[in-house]
């Protein structure tokens, strides 16, 4: 083992990884972590002590002994694994990495690995500490089989992802990025609300599917939790507003695109009206995998309430930027605290003024803030 080669893959990559993913790394806290390693339960009197721990602890239980759950946890790990080596590699193209293609192959093949290995692990801490909490658990309650499958699973990803690393280095001249495998792009209609969408398919597919896993999963945990209340307005309020959380990085991935990409289009006569249909247009489409998934399991009332009321909410975290500007920590501080008050009121039965408030508000962002910004 070469600690110098591993303590500069470390300060490369490792520290880069967690500094441009403070976001995503974020939103996962938010979004799992703080319910998978215990979920506080409400109304505890009539349970006794070993009926609260359990039900405390029922995600986590629910990934070792569910199909679906074990399903949702390891696409969970396959994703940030795809997340991570997306980001290696496009870290080995830039410029200041390009040493490593020379000074890493004067290490043997089995030191290379080792070391790419060691990072590979170290950027896998947040899911790594997943697995073993999950495996801890699983057999304190008579789960064997899954909890037994975790490590395998987890070292053989990353085993994986080392070999990509070394196999990428190996050559002495770094690869410029193919675009090609994107002609088939080229034909197709490109209307200005779309132009974000070929940016996803083109450089974010890896946030786009992490987002999906988490609005997925959001939508079928409350439906599977809250079965019996599938009429009611509040489930699909809870619904939009877990599905919106989960899409706050793609809107400030698509206010960085306006802001470098299409500035110029500020210039264009456009009413707001129409910059607004053009907004919707583009999350509507963004939404279509859950639309797809919530229509059958919930019908045409609550797939129609749910697009509403979500539409409404991208629309006022996306205006929320207007004032911020491309300022990842004190948008995400906000955004959570919208969260809070907008789970109060979806509690309190105030859905539907909760789906004019954030249509009003989005819309008096926008046009205090977008159009003096033209001046």
């Amino acid at each position: 083992m070469n600690r110098p080669l591993i303590r500069v893959l470390i300060k490369i990559m490792v520290k880069g990884f967690y500094r441009a993913h403070t976001g995503l790394l974020l939103s996962l806290f938010i979004l799992i972590f703080s319910n998978f390693f215990y979920t506080p339960v409400l109304n505890q009197t009539h349970l006794t002590q070993e009926q609260i721990i359990r039900n405390a602890l029922k995600l986590v239980l629910t990934t070792v002994s569910e199909p679906l759950g074990v399903f949702v946890l390891f696409s969970l790990w396959v994703c940030y694994s795809l997340k991570s080596g997306q980001y290696v590699a496009r870290r080995l193209k830039e410029v200041d990495a390009q040493f490593l293609f020379y000074s890493t192959n004067a290490f043997s093949s089995a030191s290379q690995f080792t070391a790419w290995s060691i990072v590979q692990s170290i950027i896998c801490l947040p899911v790594i500490s997943l697995g073993v909490f999950a495996m801890i658990i699983g057999l304190s309650y008579g789960h064997w089989v899954v909890p037994a499958v975790i490590p395998f699973f987890l070292a053989a990803l990353i085993a994986i992802n080392a070999f990509i690393y070394k196999n990428l280095v190996t050559s002495t001249v770094g690869k410029p990025i193919d675009d090609d495998k994107l002609i088939w792009l080229r034909s197709w209609p490109k209307p200005r609300f779309s132009l974000f969408l070929y940016e996803v398919m083109h450089k974010k597919r890896a946030t786009y599917l992490v987002t999906k896993c988490f609005s997925a999963v959001s939508i079928v945990l409350l439906l599977s939790v809250f079965s019996d209340a599938h009429t009611d307005t509040r489930l699909f309020g809870l619904i939009s507003l877990c599905t919106a959380l989960a899409h706050v990085i793609l809107l400030y991935e698509l206010g960085a695109f306006d802001s470098v990409y299409l500035r110029f289009a500020r210039n264009f006569s456009s009413s707001h009206w129409q910059r607004y249909g053009q907004q919707v247009a583009l999350y509507s489409v963004l939404l279509l995998p859950e639309i797809v998934l919530l229509f059958p399991l919930s019908g045409w009332s609550g797939g129609l309430q749910f697009t509403a009321l979500t539409v409404s909410l991208l629309l006022l975290f996306r205006s929320l930027l207007y004032p911020l500007g491309q300022r990842m920590d004190s948008y995400l501080r906000i955004v959570f605290g919208f969260f809070v008050v907008f789970l109060l009121l979806i509690l309190f039965g105030l859905t539907e003024w909760l789906l004019t408030g954030a249509f009003v508000a989005s819309w008096g962002l926008a046009y205090h803030y977008y159009y003096p910004s033209l001046e």
